[in-house]
């Protein structure tokens, strides 16, 4: 069943010995709101890095195909991959 298109931020932390780890996870309306989430959490030094995301045809963020929009500070290779361009 398709559902409507998200957007969302992705968090990622540091664990004990530093390793980058999936962190808290935010729904959003927009590219824009994704796009500025993300940057403030980083830059606001919540968290190491994050990354919004459009996911298209989801009817829960683990469905439909996502494209990543932006990152800020540190996320693992594959997030920068999954970049557009």
């Amino acid at each position: 069943m398709a559902g409507k298109d998200l957007y969302g931020v992705q968090a990622f932390t540091l664990d004990r010995v530093g390793k980058l780890i999936q962190g808290r996870f935010w729904t959003c309306k927009d590219a824009d709101e994704a796009r500025g989430l993300a940057e403030g959490r980083v830059n606001g030094g919540y968290v190491a890095g994050a990354a919004a995301f459009y996911r298209t045809g989801a009817g829960e963020f683990d469905e439909g195909e996502a494209v990543t929009i932006a990152t800020y500070g540190r996320v693992p290779a594959g997030v920068i991959d999954a970049l557009p361009f």
